[in-house]
């Protein structure tokens, strides 16, 4: 429950006709309340909030604040939402948002009727996502170790084979720190989402070519004059750590060199990719599931799909496909 200071203050507040409803204690106390029970990143906090504020200012734009909300209003806003022309993606979490907000509204006996206990989200498409084949994969390795001698080549090659070896997030890949390593370069030592650690083993190529790339990560901190660097970012730039846009860059240049079509890649399709051809090759869905730091297997339940659509696709070729019966 709320602290009895907070709550009460609140509540006079509401109660003030002259006063009037300060959304931003609601809202701030709501994202307290999450934060404390879910663990969420700093960006999904922002997320919530914009999207509260968002939904706030519908409910002026209608003479309605949170406490005088109905479900009359929030269908209006769902109505809102279709019509603004976003995906159903982002309408499932500002709707899921929505209801999670008024259910601690009501928990907290800010209000006596929940108004979004009838409220439908949205199914949210099963999208089969964009991937590569191995052999396509093969040839942008390939090229990218033929084209690695400039050190922002050799960075692009080792964050592409560590990424396409481990199924990392991007933003978890971007920010591993030379720490993370094992000291026999065998496992990366991970904190994923809501500091959460997994260890993920790293193949042989990827440790010839780390090997290859610490005495030049050496000499570049030594070159930008900070030669104590053993816990500093394993691929920085000159300020920080390497950005997802850059890398996304980088890899995009590079797929467009190697000939490969490059609406087929990004740093998430390679996720995808490490997935899937795991999956192809026998690879247990569980053992995926934990490779990837997904909580839920449902989630990874999408790349039997995948592979079901290469299968359908082989059998095309079976000989029986081409008899007239």
């Amino acid at each position: 429950m709320l602290d009895s200071t907070h709550l009460k203050r609140i509540l006079d507040s509401c109660q003030n006709k002259n006063v009037g409803l300060k959304k931003v204690d609601l809202i701030d106390l709501f994202l307290d309340k999450i934060i404390t029970e879910k663990n969420l990143s700093n960006a999904s906090i922002d997320s919530y909030k914009s999207d509260l504020k968002l939904f706030y200012k519908f409910l002026q734009e209608n003479s309605k604040n949170f406490l005088s909300c109905n479900e009359e209003i929030l269908k209006k806003w769902i109505i809102f939402l279709v019509r603004s022309g976003m995906e159903t993606s982002t309408r499932l979490r500002k709707i899921s948002v929505i209801k999670q907000f008024f259910s601690f509204l009501f928990q907290e006996s800010l209000i006596h009727v929940n108004p979004s206990v009838n409220l439908l989200l949205p199914k949210k498409p099963k999208l089969i996502p964009k991937f590569l084949t191995e052999q396509e994969v093969t040839t942008l390795l390939d090229w990218m170790k033929n084209n690695s001698n400039s050190f922002k080549d050799l960075q692009t090659l080792i964050l592409t084979e560590i990424l396409y070896a481990t199924g990392l997030r991007v933003s978890e890949l971007v920010k591993l720190k030379i720490s993370a390593l094992s000291d026999d370069f065998n496992n990366l030592h991970i904190t994923g989402k809501g500091n959460k650690d997994r260890v993920l083993p790293l193949g042989e190529f990827a440790k010839k070519l780390l090997l290859k790339y610490l005495p030049r990560l050496k000499s570049y901190y030594i070159k930008i004059n900070m030669p104590n660097h053993i816990n500093k970012w394993l691929f920085p730039n000159k300020k920080n750590h390497i950005s997802r846009q850059s890398f996304y860059i980088s890899l995009k240049q590079a797929a467009s060199k190697a000939k490969i079509n490059t609406n087929n890649i990004s740093p998430h399709v390679l996720r995808h990719a490490f997935a899937s051809h795991m999956l192809k090759n026998g690879a247990d869905l569980k053992v995926i599931q934990q490779l990837l730091g997904h909580e839920d297997i449902s989630t990874v339940e999408i790349y039997t799909h995948v592979n079901l659509e290469e299968k359908k696709k082989a059998m095309k070729k079976h000989p029986l496909s081409k008899l007239n019966i």
